[in-house]
């Protein structure tokens, strides 16, 4: 297959991909009363831990005062709590409550499920391939928008 036309369904094949997993993302986070958008940022929080904001815009993609925004709202919601550091109380870290824990693992369960039923017909070994296929391209893409998406 030529080149062109492999980069132009890679293309096409990662826009529907991303599409329709949106679309599934939307109707799993509705149940939270949450966007999309808030959803990932939690998820994000549930994996880092603790962070500071501008690590959490970092991880996001995200400009600072939009990520303070959507901070603000997922504190309104009880979701996120500000965090002075005790090493330091000018610097505030942001981290889930235990009310945004609890609302991340519903989601993240939700999302399991799903790709679950997704995988359900792949091989052990086609799922492996892939996984590490998945993770070898978002590695790339990532060194490729460090440098054109700088928050």
């Amino acid at each position: 297959m030529p080149e062109e036309i492999m980069l132009d369904q890679l293309d096409r094949l990662t826009r529907r991909l991303q599409r329709n997993l949106e679309c599934c993302d939307r109707a799993l986070v509705m149940c939270c009363g949450l966007t999309v958008s808030q959803a990932y940022a939690m998820l994000t929080l549930q994996e880092a831990g603790a962070i500071t904001m501008n690590d959490f815009a970092a991880a996001m993609r995200l400009h600072g005062t939009t990520m303070t925004r959507m901070t603000d709202a997922l504190v309104e919601k009880g979701l996120v709590e500000r965090r002075p550091a005790p090493e330091d109380r000018r610097i505030v870290r942001v981290a889930l409550s235990a009310q945004g824990q609890a609302t991340a693992e519903r989601v993240q369960q939700s999302k399991r499920q799903l790709l679950s039923e997704a995988f359900a017909d792949y091989s052990e070994s086609e799922q492996t391939a892939i996984v590490q296929m998945l993770d070898r391209l978002t590695t790339t893409v990532e060194k490729l928008a460090s440098d054109c998406c700088a928050a």
